[in-house]
């Protein structure tokens, strides 16, 4: 296992190198510090503000799909903080499951509580995608060079309604995989061991705790709120984009919300690679390009504002993940001290 995270480490690497390097080549990089040193303060906060805001009600969906369970508002937010940091930094958005694992490890929550709201907010978030690519490829695709309208809708149609059944029968799907995983173990002769036993278990356990959320009703205000979310995510990020491209002579009318959304989506599908930059640079920043590349964008800006955009939010990001890590950790580290010297003192 650590071989193969070595060398998945050294080919996301290099891939993040390669495409870095081939994007700097076609942009100057003094542009790119000009760039972000002429940064649109106002924007910014801006920025900051609805990103926090988009957090709040994350966390807000978590803590509602939690109940009866309480958590406080700090503890919430910390786990949402850690989550927004490690969703895009491993491959197919499997850092995600940080937020399994503070609930479960850090705050002592039940395996199928933390996995239960994990899966039902995770289905959340893509369905809402859906109807807002929809949109967008309405808005902007029509008379757009590089966009085919009826397979864009199509797709997006197809995404959404598989997803909408999902959520709708996730009780079902969810014993079938159950199921599933039971035959898998006993098909290789694990299914008598006492891990595989107990994981059976917690997955039997999770799907009883999404019958319990489903039988609450609230999907349809959850999806409302999860779109919310998408919109706050994509309001902050136009900020963003704004504010990286206002010393270009771009405002607000050059600028267009619907292509933004579609630049995004784009580059957003890159964390579901196998093998993809480290951290996301360079796979991440191509598909932004090419994205607006597709709907005639200029391939300068496109390329600063991605470059821009990503390098900004991986910093907020991480930098509230890594915060609400260390506010998680220090007080195990203060007991462990504390507990290590107590069994050193005389006498014991």
């Amino acid at each position: 296992m650590t071989k193969s995270r070595t060398v998945y480490v050294a080919v996301s690497a290099l891939l993040s190198v390669l495409l870095i390097a081939f994007l700097l080549s076609r942009v100057k990089t003094a542009d790119i510090a000009q760039t972000l040193k002429k940064i649109y303060i106002p924007a910014l906060l801006v920025y900051i503000g609805v990103s926090l805001l988009a957090t709040w009600l994350r966390a807000w969906r978590y803590k509602w799909l939690l109940q009866p369970h309480s958590i406080s508002w700090p503890n919430m937010f910390l786990v949402t903080f850690i989550r927004n940091s490690f969703i895009d930094l491993l491959p197919a958005r499997i850092g995600s499951l940080s937020y399994i694992y503070v609930l479960n490890k850090r705050l002592g929550f039940s395996f199928e509580s933390a996995a239960s709201t994990f899966v039902v907010s995770g289905v959340l978030d893509l369905l809402t995608l859906g109807p807002l690519v929809v949109l967008a490829v309405l808005l902007v695709g029509f008379g757009t060079a590089g966009i085919s309208v009826p397979v864009w809708l199509a797709l997006a149609a197809v995404y959404f309604l598989g997803f909408f059944v999902v959520l709708w029968k996730i009780v079902p799907i969810g014993r079938l995989a159950v199921g599933a995983y039971r035959a898998l173990l006993t098909a290789i002769k694990a299914d008598r061991n006492e891990k595989a036993i107990r994981s059976v278990e917690a997955l039997r356990a999770t799907v009883v705790q999404l019958e319990a959320i489903r039988s609450r009703r609230i999907f349809v205000p959850m999806f409302f709120l999860s779109l919310a979310i998408r919109l706050g995510k994509y309001l902050s990020l136009f900020a963003l984009l704004f504010a990286l491209l206002r010393s270009h002579g771009l405002g607000l009318p050059d600028l267009s919300f619907w292509k933004m959304i579609l630049g995004i989506t784009g580059a957003e599908m890159t964390s579901l690679l196998p093998v993809k930059g480290l951290a996301g640079f360079g796979t991440w920043e191509s598909a932004w390009v090419l994205a607006f590349r597709l709907m005639a964008y200029d391939t300068r800006l496109a390329l600063l504002s991605g470059i821009g955009i990503h390098l900004i939010t991986n910093l907020w990001e991480y930098g509230l993940g890594f915060l609400s890590l260390l506010i998680l950790i220090v007080p195990y580290l203060k007991k462990s001290r504390a507990d290590r010297r107590s069994s050193t003192a005389p006498g014991k």
